[in-house]
């Protein structure tokens, strides 16, 4: 049968994703015939079986052909025409190129088989030698478009991007609607890293061939590789033939990878903020049932499952991350930089800041300055060690942070320069390292300076009430929360720092307000979760514990050995700003004229509202002489953050000495002090304490002291204190007690505070204390005094607070010296009920 020779058109179906496949080297240019080539130069006579071969091979099926070619004991040129097509189709390059070699008279004379030469050369990476054949088949035949397009493709390749760009531009400047131009520009743009120019250069390519599958194709590609995989799945789903399996998977993934990323960003609502998040975690979960049954998916099955770890992060199922991160680990993936950073961030989250700052140190080695999480991947690295107690690696990465940071930056063309908002970060690092440091004074000018430069940042507002908070001035802080609260109302900051600052100033109804506020909007949220958990604290019952157990000469004014212990359970709240309160305490006691003995039982009621709380009690007493009833009622109010007064009547007063009731002798009282306290580093208290002995004996009391902050560490603090005291009895001198008709005292005092070890709310600490001072007694003189003490406090999970001092005293009473020693004692723990 007679037919027509062998003239085949090939219709290229990988393009330009498919030489991506392969960065080594192996790249396939069949776009460079997307107009169509020929096989051979004339016509042949075939039989029709042959034409079926070389058509199957056109579609795809290229064996068959090549082995009906390869067993032939001779060849036509047409065939051996065909043979080095078809193997070029079919990707068998060294067989293209042993070919051409052995006969390259024969084959250079074909722009055809020259181009087939010169993408084997490609596909193996040998540029120069692949240029140098699509220059040949151009000079065979200057009008086709596919053979410049493959020539600036491969210039592309082999690293000359910027000429390949440049001639490209020309080309599509000069034939703006040629296809072959805008595929050769947009590829060069792709390796050039501009994937967004590449995108458009692509989509103009789509418009000027809609109809192209080829084109639609790259299209895709390009659209995936410009963080467009959604987009491009999109259309890929329209068009299921475009794509094989592998490369549908993928680009599934990289829209997955997509919605990953869009799960951390903000939302139309709150209520919204986790549906893209939910949405990813479902596809990833599908996606993985899918493919995990197929090996050639495990690859793709691995990049689900942590990517999948970031929905789950911006789902704050931390926990979650956390596992699937140990479940990857024990499979020995190599995680990513982005997936060690979900990681460590979960971590830190679950309160295991240590793994945290590992993790993180791991992606801080992988990158540098010019990346965009560096700042704040050292940001989290130094909160995590804050979390870890690795206070001094903390401050110096806030010094070096700050340091590498300049105000203001000068890019080209911007001479006046701008703000460097890294520099603001470091800055804020700065100043929050203070705070970590107990150096709130320098805190404060920090927070100070950065809020006043910048008015309406509601995170350096917030930031400088945290502050004023720390330093004893609620009133402050409420003051820059309010006005936080005109810009953002509702952010979690705003009113988690309201909340924690209406429990100071006892602002109950508008704590409760605010903590179910956010745990409604944000239980997610650890500020939110705090607010609600010292909420709860609040509205806890309360048990006090005190003891204290003395030793000293029989003769002495305490007696040769004394102890007493008192218990009371306040109530948990009622009405928002009433608890009631029960106890009872006993008091033991030497001395020569007999042993003493104190029981009581008391109860009252406490009412605590902004600037004021009451105590109201009775209360009843046995010390030997019957059974009588006593009565207190006291008062405390802040007049402001820095002035606060209190009072105290009472009816048979606690403060009456256990000697005097031994011997009937009891005692009311009329307590007054004002406070001054300007921060945590200095304060001054007046007291004024008159007290009515049953015997007649009228004793008043003052006492003036105050301390001073004098040295600062991360966990340690050093107080000096000073008490200036005096006292005068209208009956000094008589009775069973220690009434001296006047006395005075000063007493200089070093009290250093060292945090052993602290864990979130767990702290332990130890507390040393030195006194020396001098004592004046009317009829009897002076001596000195000296004071040594040491002790404990351990406080844990907001609940147990409890401690002990054991002191050494040594002073001079009616002019004999008098050592004492004395352990003292208290628990304070909160729990639900009552």
């Amino acid at each position: 049968m007679v037919v027509h020779g062998s003239l085949l058109y090939l219709r290229v179906t990988k393009g330009v994703t498919d030489l991506l496949s392969n960065l080594a080297g192996r790249r396939v240019i069949a776009c460079c015939f997307s107009l169509g080539l020929t096989l051979g130069s004339s016509l042949v006579w075939a039989d029709q079986a042959y034409v079926d071969l070389i058509e199957r091979a056109r579609l795809g099926d290229q064996q068959p052909a090549l082995d009906y070619l390869r067993q032939l004991p001779s060849l036509t040129p047409v065939q051996q025409t065909d043979l080095l097509l078809i193997a070029s189709w079919a990707g068998e390059d060294d067989e293209v190129l042993r070919l051409y070699q052995s006969n390259t008279a024969f084959y250079a004379k074909n722009p055809d088989t020259v181009a087939a030469m010169a993408r084997a050369r490609r596909n193996r990476g040998e540029w120069e030698e692949a240029v140098n054949g699509f220059l040949l088949a151009r000079s065979l035949a200057p009008a086709r478009a596919d053979l410049l397009q493959a020539q600036l493709m491969t210039m592309a390749d082999m690293g000359q991007t910027p000429a390949a760009i440049k001639r490209a531009r020309v080309w599509t400047e000069q034939a703006p609607k040629q296809l072959e131009a805008r595929l050769a520009l947009g590829y060069a743009l792709m390796h050039d890293g501009q994937q967004h120019a590449s995108l458009a250069e692509y989509d103009r390519a789509w418009k000027l061939a809609p109809g192209r599958r080829d084109v639609l194709r790259e299209y895709l590609f390009a659209l995936q590789r410009a963080g467009l995989p959604v987009l491009a799945l999109g259309i890929a789903e329209q068009h299921p033939e475009l794509l094989g399996d592998e490369e549908l998977r993928i680009m599934r993934a990289d829209a997955l990878a997509e919605r990953v990323r869009l799960a951390d960003t903000s939302t139309r609502s709150e209520s919204e903020r986790f549906v893209i998040a939910d949405r990813a975690l479902a596809q990833a979960d599908a996606m993985m049932q899918e493919w995990e049954a197929l090996p050639e998916a495990q690859a793709e099955v691995i990049r689900v499952r942590v990517d999948r770890m970031g929905a789950l992060h911006a789902r704050v199922d931390m926990q979650g991350v956390v596992d699937e991160y140990y479940a990857l680990k024990d499979m020995q993936v190599a995680l990513p930089p982005y997936a060690l950073r979900w990681a460590a961030s979960a971590m830190l989250y679950l309160r295991q800041p240590e793994l945290s700052a590992e993790l993180y140190r791991e992606v801080i080695a992988a990158s540098n300055d010019k990346d965009q999480s560096w700042l704040s991947d050292h940001q989290s690295l130094y909160y995590a060690l804050i979390e870890s107690e690795e206070l001094e690696e903390a401050d110096r990465l806030s010094k070096q942070l700050a340091e590498a940071q300049p105000e203001r930056i000068y890019p080209l063309g911007v001479p006046e320069g701008r703000p460097n908002n890294k520099w603001l970060d470091s800055q804020i690092l700065v100043a929050n390292n203070a705070l970590y440091r107990d150096d709130l004074p320098a805190a404060q000018q920090a927070f100070d300076s950065l809020s006043d430069a910048a008015p309406g940042n509601v995170s350096l507002r917030t930031s400088r009430a945290s502050v004023y908070a720390a330093r004893g001035w609620p009133r402050r802080a409420e003051e820059q929360l309010k006005i936080a609260e005109n810009t953002a109302p509702r952010t979690v900051d705003v009113e988690a720092g309201q909340a924690l600052n209406a429990l100071t100033l006892q602002e109950w109804r508008q704590a409760d307000v605010l903590a179910d506020d956010l745990v409604e909007r944000f239980p997610e949220n650890l500020r939110a979760q705090r607010v609600d958990r010292l909420r709860d604290v609040h509205h806890m019952a309360e048990l006090r514990i005190a003891g204290y157990r003395g030793k000293s000469d029989e003769d002495s004014v305490s007696g040769g050995s004394d102890f007493g212990l008192e218990t009371v359970v306040y109530s948990s709240p009622f009405k928002e700003d009433w608890r009631v309160f029960a106890g009872g305490g006993i008091g033991r006691g030497e001395f020569e004229e007999g042993d003493a003995d104190h029981d009581w039982l008391r109860a009252g009621i406490e009412h605590r509202i902004r600037n004021n709380t009451l105590e109201a009690e009775f209360s009843s007493h046995e010390f030997g002489f019957g059974r009588r009833a006593g009565a207190r009622l006291s008062g405390v109010h802040d007049a402001s953050d820095v002035w606060q007064y209190g009072w105290s009547a009472e009816l048979l007063s606690a403060s009456t000495p256990l000697r005097a009731l031994n011997s009937n002798i009891d005692a009311d009282s009329l307590t007054g002090y004002a406070r001054w306290r300007e921060s945590e580093r200095r304060e001054v208290s007046l007291t004024v304490l008159p007290m009515s002995f049953s015997d007649g004996n009228d004793r008043l009391s003052l006492v003036l002291d105050g301390s001073q902050r004098v040295f600062t560490a991360p966990r340690m603090i050093l107080d000096a204190g000073l008490e200036l005291s005096t006292s005068r009895n209208s009956q000094g001198g008589e009775g069973p007690y220690f009434n001296p008709e006047s006395d005075a005292s000063v007493l200089s005092t070093l009290n250093l505070s060292h945090i052993l070890h602290r864990r979130y709310e767990t702290v332990w600490s130890q507390d040393l204390q030195f006194g020396l001072g001098y004592y004046d007694q009317r009829d009897f003189g002076g001596g000195g005094m000296g004071l040594l003490g040491y002790g404990q406090r351990l406080r844990m999970n907001d609940v147990f607070d409890s401690g002990f001092l054991l002191s050494a005293l040594s002073r001079p009473y009616d002019g004999d010296r008098e050592q004492e020693y004395r352990l003292v004692l208290d628990v304070n723990f909160r729990f639900k009920g009552l």
